[in-house]
């Protein structure tokens, strides 16, 4: 049972919450919510009628004037993607994702916002093309400045080939990516590329002003949003990487604070002697085993960044896991398990710390009263005491600090692993998503944050409490800051640290109740 303490504790964190949510809904408003046009495609020669949805902030891209000849159309598939041709512009009017259920509605689909096809020429957006469909996995096109050729590959791939005429460079469309939903955050919906081995990205604030520019030898180029990317990989390194965003209509069940944007890239890529440019193209979801099979350095489009190395061995502890025992939220655990055998002689050697602080207090409680009015004597007299006893005072802070690099890396790793997407645990029903189960007057209810803030505050109560009353006290807002801070992150972090916290106790539990082998003998209070 909870003791009275406890329980004002959560209270404070819950109105905290509560509060904050308030505030945060009265500075800034949800976005009115419009309705969304119809998004289907029809796959004829027709025209199709003009767009519903309106752009804005478009310095250099804009909807593609109709051409006068009728667009024409060509499908490739295989078992992960179906890729639609269309004549105008000579590019990729979309690619289906036929693996990935977009919210349980039809399947994901890439580049069905974009005003230009993906892999179109810049300055060609407009123009009609004799499309050919020579095999089930070859179309070509023939128009304005030569031939593209472009052949499906396995899985998630394509390859494409041009011969073009009149020119040294080729502006190529990597295509245009949206966030799926307004969930997703705006951050991670960005355009990067990767120069030597350093990667680049950039996002919507880079666009605020129009589009832009960057000169950089490119080895390869791509638009994502949280869990899925379009990647262009040429044959020889881009001079240019070319990038903008453009505002799209509100979809009517769109829930994000801020109007969805459509984020596009473009990569120049050099022309050989005799017109020919080669490359690869992927499209689809963030996996790691697939873009390391790539080959070109392309797994760093999951921007896992300065937690990188960690980040890798986690995510491929929990696919190692999850194929043992098929379930993300029981691979969570056991990877909090493993981490925890790792980490228990260091909390072993933190709670003995502790207990030996402790049978200091009263002679430290002592030092404190007489020097209360000398901090800078306090301070030598307790180091000194520290120093004679050999106890470390940072030794309780240890395995919060050891673990801190794997609980970002765990963080960075989940933002992107589309493993968790749509992924089931317990009542969660996405541990890509935070666990919220009902609103209350607009506020989400996620039971495992408060569980997590509750385990927090209990390992609290088990610790030797060290230090003066008034650490004590600001230790005691611990819990709320975690509770804050991991309230409406993705369930699946929150089941880690949760987990942590719960085998944590465990730990301290036990070890508070082994018997000193070596009795401290405090020494006498020599306090002058």
């Amino acid at each position: 049972m909870m003791d009275k303490k406890t329980i004002w504790v959560v209270a404070a964190c819950l109105l905290a919450l509560i509060g904050w949510q308030w505030i945060v809904s009265k500075l800034y408003p949800p976005v009115p919510k419009q309705a969304k046009p119809p998004a289907a495609v029809t796959l004829t020669n027709k025209a199709p009628a003009a767009a519903a949805a309106t752009f804005t902030n478009t310095p250099t891209i804009t909807a593609p004037v109709k051409p006068d000849a009728p667009e024409q159309t060509a499908v490739l598939e295989n078992e992960f993607i179906r890729v639609t041709f269309t004549s105008w512009g000579g590019g990729i009017r979309q690619i289906e994702l036929l693996k990935h259920r977009n919210n349980g509605s039809g399947n994901v689909l890439l580049n069905a916002e974009s005003s230009v096809p993906a892999l179109a020429l810049r300055g060609q957006e407009n123009a009609a093309f004799a499309l050919e469909k020579t095999d089930t996995r070859t179309v070509v096109f023939r128009g304005p400045g030569g031939e593209k050729r472009f052949t499906l590959g396995d899985e998630y791939t394509l390859t494409g080939a041009f011969r073009l005429t009149s020119t040294n460079s080729a502006e190529i469309v990597v295509g245009s990516a949206t966030s799926l939903n307004g969930r997703e955050p705006p951050d991670l919906l960005t355009v990067g590329w990767l120069v030597d081995t350093k990667y680049f990205d950039r996002g919507l604030k880079q666009t605020k002003n129009g589009a832009q520019q960057e000169v950089a030898a490119a080895r390869w180029g791509a638009v994502k949003n949280q869990f899925f990317t379009m990647l262009l990989t040429p044959g020889t390194n881009a001079a240019a990487v070319a990038y903008e965003s453009r505002e799209l209509a509100l979809p009517a069940d769109w829930s994000g604070k801020t109007a969805p944007h459509a984020m596009t890239a473009t990569l120049t890529v050099p022309v050989t002697a005799d017109g020919r440019v080669e490359f690869s193209y992927f499209a689809g979801p963030k996996e790691l085993k697939r873009l390391l099979a790539l080959g070109n350095g392309q797994e760093e489009v999951m921007h896992f960044g300065f937690w990188g190395a960690i980040s890798i061995v986690l995510l491929r502890s929990m696919n190692f896991f999850h194929r043992a025992i098929p379930n993300y939220g029981v691979a969570i655990i056991l990877i909090t398990i493993c981490i925890k055998i790792l980490f228990w002689p260091i909390q072993a050697k933190s709670i003995k710390s502790m207990k030996q602080m402790q049978k200091f207090q009263p002679l430290m409680t002592k030092l404190r009263e007489k020097y209360k009015d000398d901090p800078q004597r306090m301070n030598a007299e307790m180091m000194k005491l520290y120093k004679e006893h050999k106890i470390n005072p940072f030794a309780g802070c240890l395995p919060m600090l050891v673990q801190i690099p794997v609980f970002f890396a765990f963080y960075t790793m989940l933002r992107s692993a589309v493993e968790l997407r749509g992924a089931p645990f317990l009542w969660i029903k996405d541990l890509a998503q935070p666990d919220t189960i009902f609103h209350l007057a607009s506020f989400p209810f996620n039971p495992l944050p408060l569980l997590m803030g509750v385990s927090m505050v209990f390992q609290m109560k088990l610790t030797p409490q060290t230090g003066d009353n008034q650490q004590q006290k600001m230790m005691m807002f611990m819990p709320l800051v975690f509770l804050f801070i991991c309230y409406n992150m993705a369930s699946g972090l929150v089941l880690y640290w949760t987990v942590q916290q719960l085998l944590s106790i465990a730990q301290q539990w036990w070890s508070l109740r082994q018997t000193d082998t070596e009795p401290v003998v405090l020494p006498p209070a020599k306090t002058k």
